[in-house]
Parts: structure tokens; sequence; C-alpha cells
């Protein structure tokens, strides 16, 4: 049997009661092993940047996020640059806001990165898999059937026909590169090119389309594009208690 990602583990899931506003959502940083303090200082960046694109939840829901960054050793040096995933979640009827989750990076990888650049890059990206982008698709119906390479959200859909194809009936997922790689970002060959945030090998120079942020919409938050333009509508909050599975997303070197 297949299943959507690696699985590691089961855990408990906590729900918050629900507010009479539109949620906010806090990224906070905890751990740290093995990263130098220049490093350190990239993850904040990235906290910094999620933070003024996602400014609220449609549910309604406050999410303060906790995200555990250590620096271990993975494979070596290349392949492996970045894993991450989800550990924790508030569930409502219909999707789930995640709460916890870690980010690891290869300890042999990390030096080179910073060196060339692209580490803040690999930073953002993993954070994305942690806030939702690949991992957590299952849990919201209509987005993405495991396999298809056909991903359906409304909201990322829309925007990759008003950026690349107008015709587009779906956006491209990658079904190459693996457990961790192959459905759980956008195709490499994808028309928004090759260089983009979430595809699954890194690339430089990493741009940010809107179709990426929009994703992100489908996954229940308010996102505010580099436009200015605001995109997620409010929807009312009902709950639900569900168990999150724990699963990494990795980003590898592009041979």
């Amino acid at each position: 049997m297949k299943h959507l990602f690696q699985i590691l583990a089961v855990l408990v899931v906590l729900l918050p009661s629900a507010k009479s506003h539109a949620g906010i959502i806090n990224i906070n940083i905890t751990g740290g092993a093995g990263l130098s303090p220049s490093q350190a200082a990239l993850f904040q960046t990235a906290v910094d940047f999620w933070d003024s694109t996602l400014i609220g939840t449609q549910q309604n829901i406050d999410v303060n996020m906790e995200i555990a960054a250590s620096a271990p050793a993975i494979d070596g040096p290349g392949n492996v640059l970045g894993q991450a995933g989800p550990t924790r979640g508030s569930f409502y009827d219909g999707g789930v806001y995640v709460t916890q989750g870690i980010m690891e990076f290869d300890t042999a990888d990390l030096g080179v990165l910073e060196n060339r650049g692209t580490l803040l890059d690999v930073i953002v990206h993993e954070m994305a898999h942690v806030i939702g982008f690949g991992t957590i698709w299952g849990f919201f119906d209509d987005l993405y059937v495991l396999d298809s390479g056909e991903y359906l959200g409304e909201f990322a859909l829309a925007m990759y026909q008003e950026e690349f194809d107008a015709n587009a009936s779906f956006v491209p997922i990658e079904l190459d590169g693996g457990p961790g790689t192959a459905n759980g970002h956008w195709d490499e060959a994808w028309a928004g090119g090759r260089f983009d945030l979430l595809t699954g090998f890194l690339d430089s120079p990493t741009t940010i389309s809107n179709t990426t942020l929009a994703a992100f919409a489908d996954i229940g938050y308010i996102v505010k594009l580099p436009d200015g333009r605001i995109i997620g509508a409010n929807a009312p909050a009902t709950f639900a208690l569900f168990g999150l599975c724990v699963v990494f997303l990795i980003r590898r070197k592009l041979s």
C-alpha cells in the first residue's frame, strides 16, 4: 500500500477555541543544535517572510506554531539538503492548522549553502513544508490525489491560470525524486519554472510565484501577495479531533 508521504509517528492533537475574528499566526523557532549564530539568524528571516505573507487564518483560529530546528548528519555532502514536516496540529471540520513541526538540515551541507547564499532559500522552502505545503494536503478535500500529478486547489489553480497557463485544469506536481520529493512539490518542468521556491530540486536564483503563495490559501490561510492583493476568505470554524502523522518532505540538490 502506498502512503501519501513517509510516516514517522502519530501524535496527539490539541484544539484551540474559536475566535470571533480572523485568526493570527505566530511562528517561533526552538532548538538550534548544530546551527551557527549567522545560520540561526537566517531562520528568523524566514519566519519574518512567512509572518508577513500569511496574515491570518480563514477559520478564526489563532495558530502558535513552534518549529524545532537542528543540523544533524543526514547523508553527507549533497543530495538531501534538508527535511521538514509537521508533528502536531489543530484540526477543524475540513482541514488542519499545524502547530508544531521539525526542520532538519544536513550539517555537511550547511556551510556550503550559506557560503553560496542559498541557505535562506532552503530554510524558507522547508518551513513551507512545516506550515503545510505538500505535507497536509491529504487532510483536505479535493486538493490532491496521490500519484495523480494534478493539484486542484482552487486558489493556486486560479493563480496558475493567471500567471502561466490560462487553460490549465490543474497545477503539475512532481512525481519523480522518490519518497519525500514526489507528490509534495511543483513539478520541475511546470510552467512556473524550475527556480520556483516549491519545486523539489534546488536551483538558483530562487523565485516565488503567486501560485506558490496562493497554495497556502488552499490550506486555510489568508495570504498577502507581493502586489498587495489579499486572497483567502473567512469561514466559520467547526472542530473535530484526529491524529496527525509526522511527515518529512526533503529538498534535494539538483544533479
